[in-house]
């Protein structure tokens, strides 16, 4: 009589088993959830990289999306800013080894902040602060200046009609410099005397139609911009658009400055303003690059 086949039911596992079992389940799930972003890092010119598993390094940029268990190794003076899932705000100093913690996950509001590095380069951070900006030395006759480029006017740029504010920064060009908004051949606003290279245009009655903006140098440098003023703006999609969260609210305005080759970047930062005045970091540096940063 052949011998009987021993068999190990579920319930016959040993108790190790399946708690190593467990442990591999839970490690595996959190290893894989996206749980946060990076919403600062200092200083600007520095760079810093996540270690995660075997994976390539991923760098450390804002709106850098972070995984449960990603490690960051930071120096002395080195700083760090989370902003996890549960809306915590987690701040790392070095000189230390940090970990990301788990934390739920960010779902949907994910692929929004891992498009982050398309909407803008990262160059503009490697430049200073944007209180730094605009401060280059150059001649007052404008020979060593260099084009006038304002990043956030993308060609063919849109607006929803209404009144209200157009927040500029520009690059390039030689103070003081001259700020100009035309509606056909009326002039809807004229700023003089501009010594930085950024400006807010407010209150404007922008009925829809189309506008040109010029801003002028002091050794004539001229740079030319349109801003088309619509009726509607883009459509959110419908599960972006219920998340009234500040990381949903960011993912909002990052959405709008995607539309249509980023065409919609002013009304993205638009809807960044409330919370760059509460002193909301992500915010506050995603505006910064919508504003001074240039398409890749």
């Amino acid at each position: 009589m052949p011998g009987k086949r021993a068999s190990v039911g579920a319930g016959h596992w040993p108790a190790w088993l399946g708690l190593v079992l467990l442990a591999a389940v839970r490690s595996a799930t959190a290893a894989d959830v996206a749980v946060g972003v990076v919403a600062e890092y200092r200083p600007a010119a520095a760079r810093y990289v996540f270690q995660r598993g075997a994976a390539p390094p991923v760098p450390v940029r804002i709106g850098t999306v972070v995984m449960a268990g990603d490690q960051v190794t930071l120096p002395t003076g080195g700083t760090l800013v989370l902003r996890l899932a549960d809306g915590e705000r987690r701040e790392v100093r070095g000189p230390r080894t940090y970990d990301v913690p788990s934390s739920p996950s960010l779902g949907k509001l994910a692929s929004i902040f891992g498009s982050i590095p398309a909407l803008f380069d990262d160059e503009f951070r490697q430049e200073g602060t944007a209180a730094a900006r605009g401060g280059e030395k150059c001649s007052s006759s404008g020979a060593e200046a260099q084009p006038i480029e304002i990043p956030i006017l993308a060609p063919g740029a849109r607006i929803v009609a209404g009144e209200r504010d157009l927040p500029l920064a520009w690059r390039g060009g030689c103070p003081p410099f001259v700020v100009t908004l035309w509606s056909g051949e009326r002039k809807l606003i004229d700023r003089e005397s501009i010594e930085g290279r950024q400006v807010r245009l407010d209150d404007l009655p922008l009925a829809r139609g189309r506008y040109e903006l010029t801003i002028v140098d002091a050794g004539g440098l001229e740079a030319h911009a349109t801003v088309e003023a619509v009726d509607v703006g883009p459509t959110l999609p419908a599960e972006l658009a219920s998340d009234t969260s500040a990381l949903g609210v960011i993912a909002q305005a990052v959405w709008l400055a995607q539309q249509d080759a980023g065409r919609w970047r002013l009304d993205g930062f638009e809807r960044l303003r409330p919370l760059i005045r509460s002193g909301d970091s992500l915010a506050g540096a995603i505006g910064d690059g919508l504003l001074w940063g240039t398409h890749p």
